[in-house]
């Protein structure tokens, strides 16, 4: 299966989460910028829930800046992965200094997407989405946010996910919900057919959209 574009992929993702059967009352879905925002809008939409947004970084291992060695997210959210950590050879101090510099940049795009307007978590049941998981790290480091937040409930739901991967995030949250789970999953774009690059205006004009405007007050 592959999804025609991040519009389908949540389409059908709404109605894998229809058929779990879960009661989402009082629940807040939380786009994972950029692209899981896009699925998470539709969602929302189609399930009649609010949206907003929850940000989550990547920290990037030495000299190959594609593979995450763990990930930061709000509410002072770390995740390290230690397998990979110890099988590279990370030493502290690099970590130290990646989390230091995406830590800025979390804020930056918290700024941006959100505003002043605090992320209200407390007592409700967080439903993290993103278009597809292929380490875990950033939807596993949102999870933790979410529990640091508050959250009663933590739900993650992908169009697509690892085989392996399903298992590593399951530990993470109290439910997780998806649409397919290859074997392999070496990108997620390998399932869409268009997986152009969301924007940072895209993000806003969705939550715009859904009467979550940036706050300046």
């Amino acid at each position: 299966m592959h999804f025609k574009n991040r519009v389908d992929a949540g389409e059908k993702l709404s109605e894998a989460i229809i058929k779990s059967g879960l009661d989402l009352s009082d629940a807040l879905i939380l786009g994972i910028p950029r692209g899981g925002v896009v699925v998470a809008y539709h969602v929302a939409a189609n399930l009649g829930l609010e949206l907003d947004v929850i940000v989550s970084r990547k920290l990037r291992a030495p000299y190959n800046p594609e593979l995450a060695i763990g990930a930061i997210s709000e509410f002072d959210a770390v995740f390290i992965n230690k397998g990979i950590v110890a099988e590279l050879g990370v030493p502290k101090n690099y970590i130290d200094d990646e989390v230091e510099y995406q830590r800025r940049v979390l804020n930056d795009y918290i700024r941006k997407f959100r505003g002043n307007r605090k992320l209200e978590l407390k007592g409700r049941k967080a439903v993290l989405v993103d278009d597809g998981i292929a380490t875990g790290a950033t939807v596993i480091a949102a999870a933790i946010a979410c529990r640091n937040g508050g959250a009663d409930k933590v739900i993650v739901a992908t169009p697509v996910v690892a085989d392996d991967v399903y298992y590593f995030v399951r530990k993470y949250c109290d439910e997780l919900i998806y649409v397919i789970k290859p074997a392999i999953l070496y990108a997620v774009g390998m399932f869409y057919y268009d997986f152009t690059q969301t924007t940072d205006r895209e993000v806003i004009e969705l939550l715009i959209r859904a009467g979550k405007k940036p706050s300046q007050t």
